[in-house]
């Protein structure tokens, strides 16, 4: 997931660099907010799967 924030914040500040105007700020204004929602949906996803994962462990006795 930093991969894909790092990169993204690596394309808005090249683009931002080559063309500078309120389109294209507006443009990387919605491109941001739609990496950090996928980041968040992400983090939450992992942390649903391991939740689960570990009430799967506390259930089974280890001696099985």
């Amino acid at each position: 997931m930093f991969s894909v924030v790092a990169a993204a914040v690596a394309i808005m500040a090249l683009v931002l660099a080559v063309r500078y105007g309120s389109v294209i700020r507006l443009e990387m204004v919605v491109f941001m907010a739609a990496v950090f929602l996928w980041v968040g949906w992400a983090i939450e996803r992992i942390l649903a799967e391991s939740e689960a994962r570990s009430k799967r462990r506390r259930q089974t006795p280890p001696w099985k």
